[in-house]
């Protein structure tokens, strides 16, 4: 199974491909990493965090 993953990424290694489509593989894969890290760091929120925010100003009756 190893020597799958080593031949494809051998073979897509080998590929000889222009400027432009690898600034567009760079732009793609800075992009994703990006999102992934952003998505990991908002994670706690989007599960469910308990957001008690009892006494902030835009919980308060005021920030209605």
């Amino acid at each position: 199974m190893v020597n799958q993953y080593k031949q494809q990424l051998d073979t897509v290694m080998q590929r000889e491909i222009s400027r432009g489509e690898f600034l567009k593989f760079i732009g793609v894969a800075l992009f994703g990493l990006i999102g992934i890290a952003g998505f990991l760091k908002n994670l706690p929120e989007i599960v469910g965090k308990n957001h008690s925010t009892s006494g902030t100003y835009g919980r308060s009756s005021y920030g209605r």
